[in-house]
């Protein structure tokens, strides 16, 4: 009795070691493997055979029993609703013909033709041969993702693989689920019939689960903090339901489930998302662990040299025919369809299915070698990485089929100032651009204006930059209204890109102080991106191109960038130092005609002061702008003003002062003028002031004051218009000369011509 405690204890141990082994070293490899940017299942292929029986021996997969394959068939379950919850169907339908080939005729001539050379080689059951077919059906990103890092492709053909990579994981799942179900119902009528039953079941109850999901959280039922706990609930609730109603039917039933609630997109979408990617990479990594910790090296011997004759039948016959039918009558060149006939790396979904398949299929013990489907799908595996992966890159050398050092920009922010510059970019430069926003009404008005735009997180730099629209991109522009946002993101990417191809907007320049921070500053002349798209939208401002170098004397221009076919300069400087270029040089101009300082004047906040202190001016303008702004007391304006200007007066020089302040209560920035005929000592100022603006805003408007008050110098920087201002006697005069100095300065006529 104690003995046979003691061997339960130990046994006990083992399995717990087990678990915590392969949980442990599947995040680990996972992070390796992420890190050094090449596929994760080479890493745990090798990771569970050299911890299982047939290396160290500290995973033994075998003391986990039945359980085993519960674990297998749940983690199995939750994978494969996290790949329909990220499906994107638009994918689908945006991709080339290729890509549509690639994904019907190309996974019929696969399924057919592996079935038929798994039965030629081996003469095993036609259903049997069947569900081997399907099995290598899949590609899948996480192994081809990897390749494409690597390898600067043809826009084309990194298009074509990254979608089929992304797409063919559900349509082989599916297609492998129901041979599969075929295979367990043991063919016949009455198989048949059985069939039908699991795939209307699964269908069924997979398509009401992820509509009732989708449902539950668009109407926010479910609690914000719980909604992560809900969604695994719901899939394993989904998968367990369907086992229980419907045998076999459950990975049907969750990977509908996942489509369908993805393709709702609910407003939690993201956050689930990003959750469960992390359970996600966390199940590959400790179900892979187990299963290739089961592995023997006799499975493969017992596989021999028949099977490495199939394995390279698959690679070497069946792929290039697939995309040969594929990719009929396309405008794909030879050197393209052969670069896409030899990679085709299989991955995790397959390993996966195959190894549950397995399992299940030696319990019933209706074939005569269920584990071949383990040695033929992890040799595939094992053939086409280590073998497609090192060779895709001389090979795409070889063939020409690759591109130049990426030399095109990420631009966060799709608001109109970024989608003028993402078209000024492309046009100009000739380099692609993608725009990305977390508002999807930002990201659609982009993506209707004919520009590469997507919705998403910028802080996800790995998720992102396996998009399709980042091909070619080498750059970054943060450019958001969040300036702790843009620094961050420069942070994120730097690793990315490299510390001088990352770009950020802020509302000041860059300091001293800032030489340890990340990111190099752009126009911290302008106020925030949504000021100024809003007077894009009201008329009040315009993004003007004029060619040839840029304007030493531009007036209300600003310069945001210059450009030609071979470089593009970014500095706010008023020269270009672009290299010498037979090509067209061009500049993107912004132009703000917004009259911020008269719409915060009027006669009754001009006057004419006869005072002999700025003292007494201040006061003189603080009862003025009180007597017609709600809000505000003199007291307290000239309280606040004064003590303002004892610490540091605001002067522009030439006899101008502006003193300002920031005033909780107030509305609308309010701005008076005084006119001094005697003028006023102030300081150390050379010139006695003659002229005194005093401006007031309310405290959440920092944009529009510093808007007012780059106004007010531009106005007092031209000679002439200062000397009108001293010479006026009466209040009503000032206007006229305020307006008549906006109509000579905004060159919208010349500059559009």
């Amino acid at each position: 009795m104690i003995l046979a405690i003691q061997e339960g204890a130990g046994m006990g141990n083992v399995v717990v070691s087990t678990l915590a082994l392969s949980v442990a070293a599947g995040g680990i490899l996972m992070v390796l493997a992420r890190r050094f940017r090449i596929p994760g299942i080479v890493l745990l292929l090798l990771g569970g055979v050299l911890l299982g029986p047939e290396g160290l021996g500290f995973v033994q997969p075998e003391t986990l029993g039945p359980t085993l394959n519960v674990l297998v068939a749940v983690a199995v379950g939750l994978i494969l609703f996290e790949g329909g919850l990220t499906l994107d169907i638009s994918g689908y339908r945006s991709a080339p013909a290729a890509i549509r080939g690639l994904l019907t005729f190309g996974v019929c001539v696969t399924w057919v033709g592996v079935s038929f050379l798994v039965w030629l080689f081996f003469r095993v059951e036609p259903p049997f041969a069947v569900l081997a077919g399907s099995l290598v059906i899949v590609t899948g990103p996480t192994v081809v993702q990897p390749i494409l890092k690597r390898i600067r492709l043809k826009w084309n053909l990194h298009n074509i693989l990254h979608w089929e990579g992304v797409l063919i994981d559900p349509i082989g799942v599916f297609l492998a689920v129901l041979a599969y179900e075929w295979v367990v119902g043991g063919g016949g009528e009455e198989a048949f019939i059985h069939l039908l039953i699991r795939i209307t079941g699964g269908l069924l109850i997979g398509y009401a689960g992820g509509e009732l999901i989708a449902w539950l959280l668009k109407r926010r039922i479910v609690p914000e903090e719980m909604v992560n706990v809900f969604i695994i609930g719901s899939a394993m609730t989904i998968f367990g339901a369907t086992e229980g109603l419907v045998a076999e039917g459950g990975l049907l039933a969750v990977t509908v489930a996942g489509l369908v609630c993805g393709s709702r997109q609910p407003p939690a979408i993201k956050d689930i998302v990003e959750f469960k990617a992390i359970i996600t990479d966390l199940l590959i990594g400790f179900v892979f662990i187990l299963l290739t910790a089961r592995l023997q090296f006799q499975q493969f011997i017992d596989f021999g040299w028949r099977g490495l004759g199939l394995v390279a039948a698959v690679i070497l016959l069946v792929r290039p025919l697939a995309v040969l039918a594929s990719t009929f009558g396309s405008k794909l060149q030879k050197r393209d369809i052969v670069f896409l006939s030899w990679v085709a790396p299989r991955g995790v979904v397959a390993a996966s299915m195959a190894s549950l398949f397995t399992l299940t299929l030696v319990q019933q013990d209706r074939f005569q070698n269920p584990a071949f489907l383990e040695s033929f799908v992890y040799s595939v595996i094992f053939a086409t990485v280590l073998l497609q992966g090192p060779t895709a890159g001389p090979l795409a050398r070889l063939l020409r089929v690759t591109e130049k050092e990426p030399d095109g920009w990420l631009i966060v922010g799709a608001h109109p100032v970024a989608r003028e510059i993402a078209r000024f970019l492309e046009r100009v430069r000739g380099v692609p651009v993608a725009l990305m926003d977390g508002n999807r009404k930002s990201v659609l008005e982009a993506q209707k204006e004919g520009l590469k735009a997507f919705y998403g997180d910028a802080r996800e730099t790995a998720r992102i930059e396996d998009r399709s629209e980042m091909h070619g991109v080498g750059k970054l522009m943060a450019f958001t209204d969040n300036e702790d946002l843009n620094e961050l993101l420069c942070k994120k990417w730097e690793p990315v890109y490299g510390r001088e191809h990352v770009y950020r907007w802020a509302s000041s320049p860059a300091t001293e102080e800032d030489v340890n921070t990340t990111g190099i500053i752009l126009w911290s002349w302008m106020p925030k991106p949504s000021m100024i798209s809003s007077e894009l939208l009201l008329g009040e401002a315009a993004i003007i191109e004029l060619e040839g170098e840029r304007l030493e004397d531009p007036g209300n221009l600003a310069a945001l960038l210059t450009s030609h076919s071979e470089e593009v300069l970014l500095d706010p400087g008023p020269s270009s130092k672009l290299k010498a270029s037979k090509a067209t040089t061009r500049t993107l101009y912004l132009q703000r005609e917004a009259d911020y300082l008269l719409n915060a004047l009027s006669e009754r906040r001009i006057l004419i002061s006869r005072a002999t202190t700025m003292e007494a001016v201040y006061e003189e303008l603080a009862e003025v702008l009180a007597s017609t702004e709600t809000g505000i007391t003199s007291d307290v304006l000239y309280a606040d003003i004064l003590s303002r200007e004892s610490n540091m007066p605001t002067t522009l020089g030439h006899g101008v002062a502006l003193p300002h302040t920031r005033f909780a209560g107030m509305v609308h920035a309010s701005c008076a003028v005084a006119i001094i005929p005697e003028g006023i000592r102030m300081g150390d100022e050379p010139d006695p002031v003659h002229l005194v603006f005093m401006l007031a805003s309310p405290v959440d408007e920092a944009e529009m004051h510093l808007a007012v008050m780059g106004e007010i110098a531009r106005l007092c920087a031209d000679e002439e218009v200062r000397t009108m201002l001293f010479e006026c006697r009466d209040p009503q005069d000032v206007l006229p000369v305020i307006r008549q100095y906006r109509r000579q300065h905004t060159p919208f006529a010349q500059a559009r011509g």
